[in-house]
């Protein structure tokens, strides 16, 4: 699969994540991380590196409702059970994504999220933020104004 393959894969770096904790801390990708961002991940129990997917919409196509909360529900009672959700939605927060961080390597987070057909992943090296391709082909890229 190629970038331009996926409609949204442009979007990718204007994503704001939404942490399922007290307040609802949001992390914007499209800045670079700073101090008050690396402790929402600690709060969240993600100290170090981690990687973030959502089971909806496969390969960047805009599923259903229904289909999206068949996948979700699947996914989140398969291995991503316990995980820590994070959200990834439009800067206006008008479209979000139902989604999880997981504490694993790469590989195995890129190798779940081919399973669930996404193109790609958010992947925090302990650093700054980067989208590795999935499915899609194209190299790494950073976050945060580092593009």
């Amino acid at each position: 699969m190629r970038p331009e393959d996926d409609p949204g894969w442009a979007a990718y770096a204007r994503t704001v994540l939404r942490f399922d904790l007290p307040g609802t801390p949001s992390v914007n990708l499209a800045l670079p991380l700073s101090a008050r961002e690396l402790a929402v991940f600690r709060t969240a129990g993600l100290p170090g590196t981690f990687g973030l997917l959502t089971p909806e919409n496969p390969r960047g196509r805009t599923a259903t409702v229904e289909e999206n909360d068949r996948r979700w529900a699947s996914f989140r009672a398969g291995p991503a059970a316990g995980a820590v959700r994070v959200d990834g939605c439009d800067p206006g927060g008008g479209r979000c994504e139902r989604g999880v961080a997981l504490p694993w390597t790469l590989d195995a987070v890129r190798d779940l999220a081919i399973v669930w057909e996404q193109s790609a992943i958010y992947w925090y090296d302990g650093r700054m933020m980067w989208v590795v391709g999935a499915l899609t082909s194209a190299a790494p890229w950073p976050l945060g104004g580092s593009r």
